[in-house]
């Protein structure tokens, strides 16, 4: 599948009813051509994903939380900025 638009930054989290090791997820993921993976820190991946193939992703990995990863958040400064 050639696929043109804009990729999407997925989260994707192993919970206790998952079948795959985080290894075996990871291999998964990267049988997908068109996935990156950002970062992995233990039971977590950040990932770069078609949304075209998200939902075979999710069937590839039962027992994972995978969702799409939202805006930014601002967080409010609540600091005392004292002006001179």
């Amino acid at each position: 599948m050639d696929y043109t638009g804009t990729m999407r930054r997925l989260l994707i989290r192993q919970t206790r009813d998952a079948t795959l090791s985080a290894d075996q997820a990871e291999g998964v993921v990267r049988a997908f051509e068109q996935a990156r993976v950002v970062n992995r820190d233990g039971k977590t991946m950040l990932v770069d994903f078609d949304p075209c193939e998200i939902e075979r992703l999710r069937e590839r990995l039962p027992g994972w939380l995978v969702s799409e990863q939202g805006p930014p958040v601002p967080v409010p400064d609540h600091c005392l900025h004292i002006k001179t």
